[in-house]
Parts: C-alpha cells; sequence; structure tokens
C-alpha cells in the first residue's frame, strides 16, 4: 500500500502528523496494525490529542462494541513513530485475564449506547461533548466519538477524553482526520486481501483444473472440487450431491470439521432437493429462516451457498457451502458467487465426463459381449448343419433297423429269451426317430396351422397320453384348471408337442413316488399353463442352457425337445420361461397373450411384434 494512494483526497492538515501517519499506514499489514496505529495518533500530541483512548470492536453477530486497545497520552516529546511502536507493545485487554491493569475490557451493546456515542453511532461519523455524563466509563471533561467504517460497513469506536482547552477549535477536524484515515488504511487493507483471495482462487481453480485432467476417479475429484470451492471462499464447510435418474440427490462428499460435516450434509438434502429441482443458485444469508432446516443446523450453517451442477441443460448434481472462517466477512459476495458458479461447472463437467466415460466403457462391454456371441451362433449354426445332414443321413438306415426289429419281434414267441432285447432296441430306436423328426422340424420349422382351440383341452389330452407312465411310478398329479379360460387362435399339433416335450422332460427328472403340479389362469391379457415338479437337479445343470438346441441333458433325454417347445410358443406370440419356486425345484411357465392370439391368422409383416416380456405374467399378474 502506498502512502500517496491511500491518503489521496484526504483532509488531514488539521493532524501536523499526517504525513508521518500516512507513511506508517504504508506498512500495515492487517487490521490490527491499523488500529494500534488509529489509536496511537488518536492520543498523540501531533494526532487528535485525546488523554485517554478506547477502541471498541464491532461484533455484528453478537450487536455489541468489545474493547480491543487502549492507550493514554505520551511523554512530551515522544515522536508520533516511537509512540505507535510503544503502544503496541502494551497487552491488549482482557490479554492476560484482567485486562491491563486498568479494569476489564469495556463491553458495550449498541442499542444501550448514550451520550456521544450514540450520536456518532448513529450518524456513522464523529461527536464531541462536554461532561461525565456522555454514555462511557470515561469522567473526563470533554469526551469525543468516532466511527471507523471498513467499506459501507462499522468496523469500531473509538472513543476518547480530552483534558484542558487547548486546540478545542481543530478537535472536530481532527477527528474527522482519523476517520478519513481509518477509512483509507481499512480499505487498502481490503483491496489487498481481496487481491491475495482472487490469487487464491486462481490457484484453486488451476489446481482443479489439473486434477480434472489427471487420472483422478470420479471420487477423488469431487473430493477436490468440494474443497476448493470451500477454501476460495473462506467457507468452513461443504457438501456434494449427485442426482440419478428418477431418484433424490445423493450424499457424495462433505467437507469440514469431522462430527459436524455428515450431519449438516443430511440436515441440508431438503435444500439441495430444491436446488436440483429449480436449478439455480440460492444463497441464504440467515438459514435459521428456512423452514426445511432444523434451528440448530441453519445456525451452523449461515452463511450457506448451494449451486447446481449443470452441464449440456442437465442437472447432474448441488455443490455447498457454509459458515465463514473466523475473521472473515459475514455472508458471500457477488465475486464468491462468481468464483463458486465456475468451480461447479468444472465439477459439473467431470460428472458429465465420467458418465460418458462409462456409457463407453459399457458400450464397449456390449460389444465385446455381442462379437462373442455372434461367434457362438456362428459355432451353433454351423453344428446345426451337421446335425441336419446326419439326421437325414441316419434317418433311414434308422426307420429300417426299426422296421427289422419289429418284424422279428412280431415272429417271437412270448417265452422267447430275446424279445426282451428286441423291445429295448424298437424303443430307443423309436426314441431316437422322435429326437431326429425334432431336429429337423427345428432347423426347417413349416407355417403353423391355426384354429380357436381350448388350451385346457390340449392339456387333459397331454396328461392322458402319459397317464400310464404316472400310474406306473406312483407319481402324484395336482391338477389345477382354470375354467373360464378363452379359447385361442392355435396349432394344436404343436402345443400338443410343446406339453409333451415339458411333461416328457418332468418325468425323467421325478423320482418314483414324486409330485408333478400342472396349473392354468387368466393373468390380465395372459394365459398362463405352469408344469411344476419336485425332481433334483444334477450339480452343473445349467437352467439357461435347457433351450439351446442340441445341448445334451445328462438324464438321458435330449434338450432339443425344450428348444423346439420355445420356438413354437413363440411362433405364437408367447413365451416360455423356467424358474424354481420353494418345494418346486422346476417351474416351467407357457405364457400366452390373449389378444394377440385372436389375429394369429396373419403372417409376415402384418404379424403383431412379439411381446418378450413376460416376467409379471409369469408370476400371476
Amino acid at each position: 500500500m502506498r502512502a500517496g494512494s491511500a491518503g489521496a483526497g484526504l483532509h488531514l492538515g488539521s493532524l501536523s502528523g499526517g504525513a508521518a501517519l500516512l507513511r506508517l499506514l504504508e506498512r500495515a499489514r492487517n487490521v490490527e496494525e491499523v488500529e494500534e496505529l488509529l489509536l496511537a495518533a488518536a492520543v498523540h500530541p501531533d494526532g487528535a490529542g485525546f488523554a485517554r483512548a478506547h477502541l471498541l470492536r464491532w461484533e455484528p453477530e453478537h450487536e455489541r462494541l468489545s474493547e480491543v486497545r487502549r492507550a493514554a497520552g505520551p511523554e512530551p516529546q515522544v515522536a508520533l513513530a516511537e509512540w505507535v511502536l510503544q503502544v503496541r507493545s502494551v497487552p491488549r485487554p482482557g490479554a492476560n485475564g484482567d485486562g491491563d491493569g486498568n479494569g476489564a475490557p469495556l463491553s458495550l451493546e449498541a442499542a444501550r449506547l448514550e451520550g456521544v456515542c450514540a450520536a456518532a453511532w448513529s450518524r456513522g461519523g464523529i461527536a464531541l461533548g462536554h461532561g461525565p455524563s456522555n454514555g462511557g466509563p470515561w469522567p473526563g471533561p470533554a469526551t469525543g466519538a468516532v466511527v471507523l467504517q471498513r467499506g459501507s460497513r462499522p468496523h469500531a469506536l473509538l472513543v476518547g477524553e480530552w483534558e484542558g482547552e487547548e486546540h478545542v477549535a481543530h478537535r472536530p477536524a481532527a477527528l474527522e482526520g482519523l476517520r478519513q484515515l481509518a477509512a483509507a488504511g481499512l480499505e487498502a487493507l481490503a483491496r489487498s486481501a481481496e487481491a491475495r483471495r482472487r490469487a487464491g482462487q486462481i490457484s484453486a481453480v488451476c489446481e482443479l483444473e489439473r486434477g480434472i485432467l489427471s487420472a483422478l476417479n470420479l471420487a477423488e475429484a469431487l473430493r477436490l472440487a468440494l474443497d476448493v470451492g470451500a477454501r476460495g471462499v473462506s467457507a468452513r464447510g461443504g457438501a456434494l450431491w449427485l442426482l440419478s435418474t428418477g431418484r433424490a440427490p445423493r450424499l457424495e462428499v462433505t467437507h469440514g470439521m469431522n462430527g459436524e460435516r455428515e450431519s449438516l450434509g443430511k440436515a441440508l438434502q431438503p435444500l439441495a432437493e430444491q436446488v436440483a429441482a429449480g436449478g439455480r443458485v440460492r444463497v441464504v444469508e440467515d438459514p435459521r429462516e428456512e423452514p426445511v432446516l432444523a434451528s440448530e443446523a441453519g445456525a451452523l450453517a449461515a452463511p450457506l451457498a448451494l449451486l447446481p451442477l449443470a452441464a449440456y441443460g442437465r442437472t447432474l448434481g448441488v455443490l455447498a457451502v457454509y459458515g465463514r472462517l473466523a475473521g472473515e466477512p459475514l455472508g458471500f459476495d457477488a465475486s464468491d458467487r462468481e468464483f463458486l458458479e465456475l468451480v461447479a461447472d468444472l465439477a459439473a463437467l467431470v460428472v458429465d465426463q465420467a458418465r460418458r466415460f462409462e456409457l463407453q466403457r459399457a458400450g464397449d462391454q456390449e460389444r465385446r459381449e455381442l462379437k462373442a456371441r455372434a461367434r457362438r451362433q456362428e459355432r451353433m449354426a454351423a453344428v446345426g448343419e451337421m446335425a441336419v445332414r446326419l439326421a437325414e443321413e441316419v434317418r433311414n438306415p434308422l426307420a429300417s433297423i426299426a422296421a427289422f426289429a419289429r418284424r422279428a419281434h412280431r415272429d417271437m414267441t412270448e417265452n422267447d429269451p430275446h424279445r426282451e432285447y428286441l423291445e429295448v432296441v424298437i424303443r430307443e430306436a423309436e426314441r431316437l426317430e422322435k429326437r431326429m423328426r425334432e431336429s429337423l422340424e427345428l432347423a426347417s420349422p413349416e407355417p403353423p396351422t391355426l384354429k380357436l382351440e381350448s388350451l385346457n383341452t390340449l392339456v387333459q389330452d397331454a396328461l392322458k397320453d402319459y397317464g400310464e407312465t404316472l400310474v406306473r411310478r406312483r407319481i402324484r398329479l395336482l391338477k389345477k384348471l382354470a375354467p373360464e379360460l378363452p379359447q385361442l387362435l392355435l396349432d394344436g399339433q404343436r402345443l400338443r408337442r410343446v406339453l409333451h416335450n415339458i411333461l416328457e422332460r418332468s418325468l425323467d427328472l421325478v423320482a418314483v413316488g414324486g409330485r408333478i403340479r400342472v396349473e392354468s389362469r387368466r393373468s390380465g391379457e395372459f394365459v398362463v399353463v405352469e408344469i411344476a415338479h419336485d425332481g433334483l437337479h444334477r450339480p452343473g445343470d445349467l437352467l439357461d442352457e435347457l433351450f439351446v438346441p442340441f445341448k445334451s441333458a445328462r438324464t438321458g433325454s435330449s434338450a432339443s425337445g425344450l428348444s423346439v417347445a420355445q420356438q413354437l410358443v413363440h411362433e405364437h406370440g408367447g413365451e416360455i420361461r423356467l424358474k424354481s419356486d420353494g418345494e418346486w425345484n422346476t417351474v416351467i411357465a407357457i405364457t400366452l397373450p390373449v389378444p394377440d392370439n385372436q389375429d394369429r391368422r396373419r403372417v409376415g409383416a402384418e404379424r403383431r411384434e412379439i411381446r418378450r416380456d413376460r416376467r409379471s405374467a409369469k408370476n400371476g399378474g
């Protein structure tokens, strides 16, 4: 701070030491040194010439004036510069517990000031008076008071006593000179502090930008952004929330004192939700007036600033800072808001960039999975072609084997010991013929022949076909068919095959004396048929692989039957799913849509798109 700039426009002619005061003022490094300089000038003959003076600093949070310095006039012939050093060496009131030996520090409520103190305080300038009743514990014959301003706000009240009648006419000008000197010194300090603060903010923003461009993960980058924002405005703490689609803001990072920051972050959640919904900056000087905040949290969070994290027109989160460190002015000014908005924008870019990277990683993973699936399908297609060729080549020799075995079986007597062996050959040949037929149908399906059918009737017919097996193996059948099911447009022959394949696989897995449950029901716009059994799964059996074509089951029956069943159900616009449910180890659910089945005769481009998600219907609506 230069003396010329500090003293520009000042009228210090009544202060004989005005030039010396300006030179000392340029060396002041903080508010305390300015206060000491003013107090020394107030009691020095080259200044206001008080016999005694008190400097009381304004505490807006308590609405009172508290004494921070006091001094008495110097010995004759002591220079102003030397006297300033002596004043600085005197302990402050209360430094040793009971002041400097001249009484406890003064503390005056602003609303109860009297005399010259009240007059000076009310007008924000100077006041002079006579006699001991001038609003303070100073019994001198004459008193004067001057309000020291820091910008547009009061900083302190300097009160002094004069003894004698020397230079009475110059006293008002001397007090005015002190007021101007204080304004110049405090303003210069404020400019210097603002310059340092702006430099610190620029440094903090550069630090944040370096962090964004480095290899920090999202959590570390958000923590750095909140730390930079709080430090840049000298806030006591802060919090940061992120938004997820369809969810309330989630508290991610907090900053501040341990034990306080988490509780305040949770208390500020309602305000964060309001800012996220509105997308506007919100600065609250007194959060205690906010109805959504508890009074204790509001007192700790004053002042409070909340800013949305917005990027490309979308709100991604909320940044909040609260409180001010000791010695900092109350409230957040325009420059603080500008800095916080910059930090919030950078934090929003961090979140947006992280989410884009996550989407890119997910896309890359999906592409890799699709490529692997495509390779697998190519292999399956090749295997399918080989299986079809093999089935076509084997079908005729197998038919010949079965035909000759039946003929030999007919020619044998009932008591022939080889008759049982031929029965096994015939039975296995028929089973192989059936499997090959299913494989060929799966590879080259024919268009369905549709007509109105009763699903319950198809179920009853399928159960009759396996009635002998159920009785022979003493399997208990639990049947529950809903009578109100509507008729559907179905290929009856193919739906019977679906039911046969599922029942056959269930019978393969159920032990002697086990249970099978068959149930039909209407569920909204769907008809559901469930076939469940309590047969045990073998270790390694994967439910997802039961519908894979040509996948061999470990029980001896081919899973191609279920593959054919799935394909046939899909042709009817339905879905077949498999699950486990409590006591039923396997539940196979066939879901058919009622509306879609009513115009199933349409084919090609006119056919409705098959609905793929039937989970709700499968579970009963």
